[in-house]
């Protein structure tokens, strides 16, 4: 057992050390800590610790003491689903939490003890926080940003999980894997503000349907798309991709577009 204490001990000091390092304050890792203690009772997976929310808080939380106001967003600041894509976070939805209190465990409590505040906290829909406790005369100023962050895909690999997900779904009704071709035509048009697919399909006068959707995860299919790939008269798909990460779909999406040509007579 003292074995076992020693342990623990030595990992928690190591955490520390490392949080320490990269710029945490006692504070920030005291509250951190009260927040994955919180979602374990809960049954909830820990957050994940995210250096790019990190920045956003703390850029938030200095203009909250230095204003000594609270507010989601002060005169001059992007809101904050745009404060958090500046950042180059590759994520799709965000939340946030702010405080102000005369210590970390009251701060915590009180946060707690509000309904909107918690949910964000036990929200099953991020994984990744990043706060920020900035001490003042009055008080300390406390941000937490949530975020659902999304793996880093470049566009060929998105692409390439697009096609396997579109093949997937075909095996799943028992149809073979249908060829897929990359259209540098499609990139383009993917990577235009262009939204007519009707206007779009007519460039291509062989093909007989055009896909457009965005997603940020490749594996996640539009409705149209799982359509396609249950229809078992269409023999090719040509497909073009573009990175187009925004406020409207989030910071980690892609817009796809997908041609799609009948069997041979």
């Amino acid at each position: 057992m003292r074995t076992r204490t020693l342990v623990i001990h030595l990992a928690f000091l190591w955490s520390s050390v490392v949080f320490a390092q990269v710029g945490l304050s006692s504070d920030e890792l005291r509250l951190f800590n009260l927040l994955n203690e919180e979602r374990s009772k809960a049954g909830l997976p820990e957050f994940q610790w995210n250096y790019h929310l990190a920045e956003t808080a703390r850029k938030h939380t200095q203009l909250q003491a230095s204003h000594k106001t609270l507010s989601h967003q002060l005169s001059g600041e992007l809101v904050l689903a745009d404060r958090v894509g500046a950042t180059g976070l590759r994520y799709d939805i965000a939340a946030e939490n702010v405080a102000f209190g005369s210590t970390v465990q009251g701060v915590h409590e009180g946060l707690m003890d509000s309904a909107k505040h918690r949910a964000n906290i036990l929200s099953t829909k991020y994984n990744a926080v990043g706060l920020a406790v900035i001490p003042a005369e009055d008080g300390l100023y406390v941000t937490q940003d949530f975020a659902h962050t999304v793996s880093t895909y470049g566009e060929e690999q998105f692409r390439d999980g697009v096609i396997a997900a579109f093949n997937k779904e075909r095996q799943r009704h028992r149809l073979g894997a249908m060829s897929a071709r990359m259209e540098p035509r499609l990139h383009d048009l993917a990577c235009s503000d262009n939204n007519d697919a009707q206007q779009m399909l007519q460039t291509f006068p062989t093909a007989v349907n055009l896909i457009l959707f965005t997603s940020s995860e490749p594996e996640k299919l539009s409705g149209s798309m799982q359509k396609m790939a249950a229809d078992g008269s269409l023999r090719r798909m040509d497909i073009g991709v573009c990175f187009k990460p925004g406020r409207e779909h989030g910071y980690a999406s892609f817009r796809v577009i997908a041609l799609f040509y009948p069997q041979q007579p």
